[in-house]
């Protein structure tokens, strides 16, 4: 019976689908490095033909101070309709649609739990 449920579980995690990772993870640890984090996620999602943007924004945080970030929107697994959102944190499904880049940044913050944020300006860079 130990072997039975050993095999299924086996099963069940190998069968799971997992997020992609930054390659580069050492930038992640860098002060103001979402940019070029951001740049090397989203090529290394279209290497993996995945569509992916990245969104460069300006919000005006907590201290009513305007901040720049920039994140990768990414529909994953490919063919299916989920966007996800990539910065320093990780990887987070974020409800938006992919040519909204506002609506983007937007839900981005508040599913990071930074419902206060106001977004100024959003843009895809190319």
């Amino acid at each position: 019976m130990l072997k039975i449920i050993s095999v299924i579980i086996l099963l069940c995690l190998t069968a799971c689908q997992t997020l992609p990772t930054n390659q580069e993870q050492w930038m992640t640890r860098e002060r103001n490095a979402c940019l070029p984090t951001a740049i090397a996620f989203k090529q290394g999602l279209v290497r993996q033909g995945v569509t992916s943007e990245v969104v460069i924004y300006k919000y005006k945080n907590t201290k009513n101070k305007v901040v720049g970030h920039a994140i990768v929107a990414y529909m994953y697994p490919p063919g299916k309709n989920q966007l996800w959102t990539y910065d320093y944190e990780g990887s987070w499904r974020t409800r938006a649609f992919i040519s909204n880049p506002t609506q983007i940044a937007q839900q981005s913050e508040r599913i990071r739990g930074r419902w206060q944020s106001v977004i100024e300006h959003a843009e895809f860079i190319k």
